[in-house]
């Protein structure tokens, strides 16, 4: 095939227009250099997500010390709210995802965890599950979650449980 020319007009330094002849290809190569260029100065612009612990924004200051006295004492507080803590091995195929269809395991076996943590911490209010074994139990997928979970339970003087991984 015959490669297509263009006639484009360009203005020069004497402000005198001139036809020069342009490869379309070239054309297409150059636009796609800039696009590329622009995804590049946003992907260095992206926002730091606020769960990323590992990130931390440049120009940020430390906390003041009443802020530090206040983040300890909230520690603090939260040490001495709980009440029970136990660990547990979960069996989660025992009763829970091996019934259930294979598209619905990892469903199935958070359900399970939660009954078992139910039955055996007695929860005032709810049962609450850390990310961390929530990814866990995720992590192959939802057709194959693990046999069983260590955890590490506790229960606020408030009756709420929550679940870690062990």
């Amino acid at each position: 095939m015959a490669k297509k020319k263009v006639i484009k007009k360009i203005k020069t330094e004497d402000n005198q227009l001139k036809a020069v002849k342009v490869d379309k290809r070239v054309e297409r190569e150059e636009q796609k250099k800039k696009e590329e260029e622009a995804r590049k100065q946003a992907e260095a612009k992206k926002e730091v997500d606020a769960f990323d612990l590992d990130e931390v924004p440049e120009g940020e200051e430390e906390l003041s010390e009443i802020e530090q006295e206040i983040a300890e004492a909230e520690e603090a507080e939260f040490e001495e709210e709980i009440q029970e803590e136990r660990f547990y091995v979960v069996p989660l195929a025992k009763k829970g995802f091996e019934r259930a269809p294979r598209w619905k395991a990892s469903k199935k076996a958070i359900k399970v965890l939660q009954e078992f943590l139910t039955r055996h911490m007695k929860p005032e209010g709810p049962v609450y599950i850390s990310p961390e074994l929530n990814e866990r139990i995720w992590e192959n997928g939802i057709k194959h979650p693990p046999r069983k979970v260590r955890v590490r339970v506790t229960k606020s003087v408030d009756g709420i449980v929550r679940a870690y991984l062990a």
